[in-house]
């Protein structure tokens, strides 16, 4: 089983910078594919293949970039504010119970650490936005991911994609990866970071509205 790594980065600052290049250490994926969305020219290393994002921000539309150079079984689509602990074998867990999307446990989940596993799409509980894998052939039936939010919510449209192609998701919580959150969202103006965050929230209701 390989693994693909999607991290969506911004090189703005040395501790961004470093929190970055931490994720990718400890992931030790595969295939590692960086969407930088910042200073152009940072070097990272372990890092397969760099993609410059320009225009305005969308995290969906960033994956989506990365997702289009894929070359393994499983894509792990990430931001860059991981410690990956031990999660090798979620792909061969996904495939051997049946599941096409997957978290991992993370501290503070509500779930209890172990051998289980929790169906679901609720967020920030089974589907953690800021950490998601997919198979390859659940990617090939939902398409490129669902870019009508900006942000925040992008987590919301991708749960409604597998819904609508009766495809599962799961907490596997025998796999560990951490969270430290907001690292890069923190260091936006508040104006943008409120825009990125609950402004979305009314962008996602107007796509819920155009679906109907």
């Amino acid at each position: 089983m390989t693994y693909d790594l999607i991290i969506v980065a911004k090189s703005s600052t040395p501790a961004l910078i470093q929190m970055t290049q931490n994720c990718i250490d400890s992931a030790k994926a595969d295939n590692v594919i960086l969407v930088e969305t910042g200073t152009k020219g940072t070097n990272y290393s372990n890092v397969d293949t760099t993609i410059h994002y320009e225009g305005d921000f969308n995290y969906n539309r960033a994956l989506n970039m990365g997702l289009e150079v894929t070359k393994c079984d499983v894509h792990i689509l990430a931001n860059n504010d991981l410690i990956f602990y031990d999660w090798r074998s979620i792909g061969e867990d996904m495939i051997n119970n049946g599941f096409d999307s997957a978290s991992a446990w993370f501290t503070g989940s509500r779930f209890p650490q172990g051998d289980f596993i929790y169906e679901g799409f609720a967020i920030a509980e089974h589907l953690t936005g800021w950490l998601i894998f997919i198979t390859h052939e659940a990617l090939r039936k939902i398409g490129k991911l669902d870019e009508s939010v900006d942000f925040w919510y992008s987590d919301n449209v991708y749960a409604l994609q597998l819904k609508k192609h009766g495809l599962r998701h799961g907490l596997f919580c025998n796999a560990r990866v951490d969270h430290i959150g907001n690292q890069t969202l923190n260091t936006v103006p508040l104006r943008l970071k409120r825009y990125f965050s609950q402004g979305q929230l009314a962008k996602f209701n107007y796509a819920q509205r155009q679906r109907v």
